[in-house]
């Protein structure tokens, strides 16, 4: 299925993109370098919060689209949690030409581009040769299964909290996802064995830092060989034998593919934080690190991003990245406070994004860092 709405995707002559945003302009992106189809213009429900144009592309309402030959394909390009009322709305206007971009089609489409500029390494074009011993080679698929999994001590933590919205499908994870419950000194509710305000913890800030109280806990609780992080609602697809890849190819982090932003990062990050806040990450960033605030200035002017604070890292690059980004997050936190008085408005966790892209990129010479499937639940 996935293949042939690809093919009808890189085949089609004209093409209206639906959505504004991240994932849209990442899709354009693609499309502009992979194909000769021609992008007529932004399709949104509302322009408001939208930009007029995206290079030079017009960014128009949906609703004033009506007269578009309707065998013009659409692309749906927005988180999948809207999908259903995008299509709704598209069917009332009678266009029927509809390919949704999901995750995984995304990761598909995006990997492509990634893989001709060769700037982000992909998980999947690591070395397979002899990741499995040749003497396991004539064992069943459940057998090799077991040996993936022995050769790899990881553990990585599900954040789930109690007010998330409900998850509407059902799925299974591996038992190396281990769901823990971010902010839980905050209430008496429990959905999970696992929970942040045991051991070492800093559950207390989660409205603040979000799932960032997760990957504190792991830092401080966590002894296996790699651990990681992820989200409720989005998840690493990671099987056996990749976690196998990852460990035969000495790989130090794995991050999901980093968002290309219209027109640069700061104007995606500037969507969820102030000007005011960024002054603060750069205040912290020269009293801390005056190497990595000439960093932010030039990587916050480029065009890519990681978002949601995910990761699965060796446990010393883990511990290295968390050592460095929590005593940023905390002076910036002191600083905030002495402006503008107590917060709860999960700033730490968003600033905590642009800090995580600005650390795997400044370093991205000296880890080897490999990029992997993201996929949302829905």
């Amino acid at each position: 299925m996935v293949r042939e709405q690809m093919e009808d995707i890189f085949s089609a002559k004209k093409i209206i993109i639906y959505g504004a945003q991240v994932i849209a302009f990442g899709i354009y992106m693609s499309l502009k370098e992979l194909t000769d189809s021609e992008i007529l213009c932004f399709a949104v429900s509302d322009t408001r919060g939208n930009p007029f144009t995206i290079d030079d592309i017009p960014v128009l309402e949906i609703s004033s689209l009506v007269n578009t030959e309707k065998e013009t394909l659409i692309i749906v390009a927005t988180p999948e949690s809207y999908h259903a009322e995008i299509i709704l709305i598209l069917k009332n206007l009678e266009f029927g030409n509809i390919i949704c971009i999901d995750s995984h089609m995304e990761y598909k489409i995006m990997s492509q581009f990634y893989r001709k500029h060769t700037k982000f390494k992909l998980l999947e074009d690591c070395i397979i040769e002899d990741c499995i011993d040749k003497r396991h080679m004539s064992m069943g698929a459940s057998n090799k299964e077991h040996i993936y999994k022995e050769l790899l001590d990881v553990k990585i933590l599900m954040a789930k909290c109690h007010v998330d919205q409900k998850i509407v499908g059902e799925y299974t994870f591996n038992d190396w996802v281990v769901p823990i419950q971010v902010g839980a000194v905050l209430t008496d509710k429990r959905i999970s064995e696992l929970s942040d305000d045991t051991g070492v913890n800093i559950s207390k800030k989660n409205r603040n830092y979000s799932e960032l109280t997760a990957t504190y806990w792991a830092w401080k609780n966590l002894k296996s060989e790699y651990k990681g992080i992820c989200h409720y609602r989005r998840v690493f697809s990671m099987n056996e034998k990749q976690l196998y890849i990852i460990k035969k190819n000495d790989v130090d982090v794995v991050l999901p593919l980093p968002f290309i932003c219209n027109p640069d990062a700061s104007g995606q990050y500037r969507r969820y934080i102030t000007d005011a806040d960024l002054e603060l990450v750069h205040i912290a960033l020269m009293e801390m690190h005056s190497d990595y605030a000439v960093a932010f200035l030039d990587i916050s002017k480029k065009p890519y991003l990681y978002n949601y604070n995910m990761l699965i890292a060796k446990r010393k690059v883990f511990d290295d990245y968390c050592a460095w980004i929590f005593p940023i997050l905390k002076r910036i936190e002191a600083l905030s406070d002495v402006e503008n008085g107590k917060r709860n408005d999960r700033y730490i966790g968003y600033i905590g994004e642009i800090l995580t892209a600005l650390y795997f990129l400044y370093n991205k010479g000296t880890l080897n860092i490999v990029h992997g499937e993201k996929k949302w639940l829905v």
